[in-house]
């Protein structure tokens, strides 16, 4: 019901009225669709008010910062995303490059960018050459198998699900 549904701003930082809402309609669940600047506040004040309810969020709030500012109220939330774990190589390559841990889509970022230098070294040198190359391409990368249908869609949709611990 309507009694289910707040809505937050990007900015906010005092979720009270959206927390009374929630706490009135006793969920089992509660879903944030937004980043992790909101999350961790308003995970934290959900729980401080004795909400309970599991926190699932998405792809915007899978961020250590997420975890880092919101402390013991982000145990136990879950975080759905298209983007894979890296393997063990790939974060061992990538921290010792960059000087940090592999990111949310670091491993996809890296394929895609593989997959488009592939097609430059295959003389693909025009956007739509690139384009061509794209749409007919089909290969196993670090984070999974790509190709793509008529309509520019992956053929295969993988979501992880990460629960905080």
């Amino acid at each position: 019901g309507t009694d289910c549904n707040a809505s937050v701003k990007k900015g906010d930082k005092d979720f009270s009225a959206a927390v009374t809402q929630l706490k009135n309609a006793a969920p089992d669940a509660v879903f944030f669709g937004g980043y992790y600047a909101e999350a961790a506040p308003l995970v934290q004040q959900l729980r401080n008010a004795g909400v309970t309810a599991t926190f699932v969020s998405a792809d915007g709030a899978k961020d250590m910062e997420f975890v880092k500012q919101a402390g013991d109220s982000a145990k136990d939330a879950l975080l759905s995303c298209p983007c894979g774990p890296a393997s063990d190589t790939f974060s061992k390559e990538y921290t010792a490059k960059f000087q940090q841990e592999p990111g949310t889509y670091s491993t996809e970022g890296y394929d895609l960018a593989t997959i488009l230098v592939k097609g430059i070294d295959a003389g693909k040198t025009t956007r739509a050459g690139l384009l061509d190359w794209v749409r007919n391409y089909q290969g196993q990368g670090v984070a999974r198998e790509y190709k793509w249908n008529e309509n520019g869609e992956l053929t295969s949709t993988l979501i992880w699900v990460y629960k905080v611990t």
